[in-house]
């Protein structure tokens, strides 16, 4: 398993959002602070029955959010491990 990232700012929509990453009972979590943009979220990547991967809120209800965000975040780890 990769080490957690330090926070990190991302943007969405023009604003910038702050994003941390924390580890709760073995699985990955971000913590989305929109500093009052929107109310907080925490997503996380889970698993479908087959094995496909996806991203989800926690709890669930905003899944649109987490899956634009997630993606985000996904391709701001990538280019920090090709940088």
């Amino acid at each position: 398993m990769r080490e957690i990232e330090p926070p990190f700012e991302i943007e969405l929509e023009g604003i910038t959002i702050k994003v941390s990453e924390q580890e709760l009972k073995s699985q990955r979590v971000f913590y989305i602070d929109f500093s009052g943009w929107k109310k907080n979220l925490v997503i996380t990547v889970a698993e479908k029955q087959w094995g496909d991967k996806f991203w989800t809120s926690i709890p669930e209800g905003r899944q649109q959010e987490a899956e634009q965000i997630g993606k985000l975040i996904a391709n701001f780890i990538r280019s920090k491990r090709k940088g």
